[in-house]
């Protein structure tokens, strides 16, 4: 059995903790550069201007790859 990666680009998901609902997508981003978005103020930066009054109390930040089996 193997699994591999449809795309060597992967997802950053920002997920409402409380609820599980997804709040912000960010794709195409490559494992040298996903560390960019998980900084405070990166974070505090994108929550700030795209959720704005709705930012939710606690935030869990995914890096996501999808993987197939063949």
């Amino acid at each position: 059995m193997k699994y591999t990666k449809n795309t060597p680009r992967l997802t950053v998901k920002f997920i409402n903790s409380d609820t599980d609902e997804t709040l912000i997508e960010i794709h195409d981003r490559t494992w040298m550069n996903v560390g960019d978005v998980l900084t405070d103020y990166y974070v505090s930066e994108l929550v700030k201007n795209e959720l704005k009054d709705n930012a939710p109390q606690n935030l869990l930040v995914l890096v996501v790859a999808e993987y197939t089996k063949i």
